[in-house]
């Protein structure tokens, strides 16, 4: 009788363990913009970080309505798939599988190539070929990525704050 109650409480420790949120040190709100052949949205969201792991949470008329959670795998509201299987399925097919990830993180894709950099720090990259267009340009207020052959688009910018005074 002892084995079988260790047992189920075991069992609802993993349950419970298992399904525990992650804990981001930064959160950040954001004015995002995506329009993808899967995905189209433009509203307020937040981005989470915490080391290699990101989320980003889209709200619209303050009611969240998705949420992308990238680690190990890719989470989105339809489950769990490795980042190669979501590049594919949302973005495009012949992307690193880390596109997304360094998108939301606003750090170089395509390990660099075609990287400049124009004042105020601000980094541009242009990748052109018979497969794809990309403009990529990612500073610490706003990033912005663009494939024009392939309708992809994603624009994440701080949220402006009012000042007071008006």
């Amino acid at each position: 009788m002892q084995k079988y109650f260790i047992l189920w409480v075991s069992f609802f420790a993993l349950l419970i363990g298992g399904c525990a949120t992650k804990h981001y040190s930064i959160s950040t709100p954001k004015m995002i913009v995506i329009k993808s052949p899967k995905l189209k949205y433009a509203d307020m969201g937040y981005l989470r970080y915490e080391g290699d792991a990101v989320e980003m949470e889209l709200f619209t008329a303050g009611i969240a309505v998705e949420k992308i959670s990238i680690d190990k795998q890719v989470c989105v509201s339809a489950g769990c798939m490795s980042e190669e299987a979501f590049v594919k399925e949302y973005l495009y097919k012949d992307y690193p599988r880390d596109t997304m990830r360094r998108v939301l993180q606003s750090e170089p894709v395509f390990d660099g190539n075609g990287t400049s950099e124009s004042c105020g720090g601000v980094k541009i990259q242009n990748i052109r070929n018979d497969e794809m267009d990309i403009v990529y340009r990612h500073s610490v207020k706003e990033t912005y990525f663009k494939d024009r052959l392939n309708g992809l688009m994603i624009k994440i910018s701080d949220v402006l704050e009012s000042n007071a005074s008006e």
